[in-house]
């Protein structure tokens, strides 16, 4: 049994090792070479060259140019093979299912989408599946797939907006792909895509804990302490797009069959008064925001969000909110009515809240299904 346990042990270390390494190979963006991994690591040079030499094996590392020289001998640099390995990501809403092929450096290398007759079709999800499988040689390492609604392993529990009731998507998609299958929930996702960027150069410093609220054609929120998504006893923290906000007969009715909840009020196609389901990507959402009758929405829905949001901020102790989805397209005078109604109601004993628009949802929107799936599957990310 100690033997046993010993063997278990050992390959543990080595496998923690193998994900040390490649996180350096990614970090050093084609500069890495044994001698540094070793300096960095504090590991043997013997032990350096026998995990580079399974990840090149693996076909993940490949060997570059001759480094610099530093007085001896020129190291060889080595570079994560980012053309032979890539991701998919995909992206599922009421109105449009897209997706991308990612390399294992970010880019992406191609996209295909599908606009659904019926709002949580899966054939259509499953057609844009195959044009990505298609739209690639590389050996596909994971797919994440973001969706609107609560993700537990492999189950999508719930997804008020798509109408799925615990759909098994790994299972759907079998036969189509031959690589892991990652869920995540979209806030979560928008969450992990825009806390990656934070590392970039010339980001602002927001801090590692923040409430991140997306709003599109729902409402929903990840919660971020210390650096990490908060999932939750059940997976479901930050879903508070169905939460009752107003009360009475004069509230309006939710797709959830409540009525007055969050996402009545705010979600973008509720600030804009389109219908459920709009595809926001095909509209000109700024140029909506500026008509007189979505002004006095997006006024009214700002108020109640910070309302809202104060409450949320002051229970998590969290200074920092973060708006994402479709919301940032709106323009600077919805978070502008955010900030000046926190102003208006401070908290005593709570820190003042901060609010931005959320920096890469809109230029690099599969970034978060992405790296949740890259991180699920090699241990790496592209902040490390």
């Amino acid at each position: 049994m100690a033997e046993e346990h010993g063997k278990a042990t050992q390959a543990a270390v080595r496998e923690r090792n193998l994900t040390t390494a490649l996180q350096l190979v990614l970090s050093g963006n084609g500069t890495a070479t044994r001698a540094g991994i070793a300096r960095r690591t504090g590991l043997t040079s013997a032990t350096v060259s026998s995990l580079l030499a399974g990840l090149i094996a693996d076909g993940l590392v490949i060997e570059g140019q001759l480094a610099e020289s530093t007085g001896g001998k020129r190291a060889t640099t080595l570079r994560i093979a980012a053309e032979d390995h890539v991701l998919l990501a995909l992206i599922v809403q009421p109105g449009l299912v897209r997706g991308a092929v990612i390399d294992l450096l970010g880019a992406e290398v191609a996209t295909a989408s599908q606009r659904p007759a019926t709002p949580g079709s899966l054939e259509d999800v499953r057609t844009v599946v195959r044009k990505l499988v298609a739209a690639t040689t590389a050996r596909i390492v994971a797919v994440g797939v973001q969706v609107p609604g609560i993700a537990d392993g492999p189950l999508i529990r719930e997804s008020v907006q798509l109408g799925w009731t615990d759909v098994d998507l790994a299972r759907e998609l079998a036969g189509i792909v031959e690589a892991p299958i990652h869920l995540i929930n979209d806030a979560d996702a928008e969450a992990i895509a825009d806390s990656t960027a934070a590392d970039e150069p010339g980001a602002d410093d927001f801090g590692a804990s923040q409430l991140f609220v997306s709003l599109s054609t729902g409402v929903g929120a990840a919660v971020i302490l210390d650096g990490e998504v908060v999932a939750g006893a059940s997976h479901r923290a930050g879903e508070i797009g169905h939460v009752p906000v107003l009360f009475g007969p004069e509230a309006p009715v939710c797709a959830c069959g409540n009525r007055g909840c969050l996402e009545e009020v705010v979600s973008v196609t509720s600030l804009l008064g389109l219908p459920h389901g709009t595809d926001l990507e095909a509209l000109d959402l700024a140029a909506l925001a500026a008509a007189p009758e979505s002004r006095h929405r997006i006024a009214d829905g700002a108020r109640v969000l910070a309302r809202a949001l104060l409450l949320v901020g002051a229970a998590l102790d969290v200074p920092n909110i973060v708006i994402g989805g479709a919301a940032p397209r709106l323009g600077p005078e919805f978070i502008g009515h955010l900030r000046a109604e926190a102003a208006r109601h401070p908290v005593k004993a709570a820190m003042p809240l901060g609010f931005r628009y959320a920096r890469v949802a809109q230029e690099q929107p599969y970034r978060g299904a992405a790296q949740y799936a890259l991180r699920s599957t090699l241990g790496i990310s592209w902040a490390g």
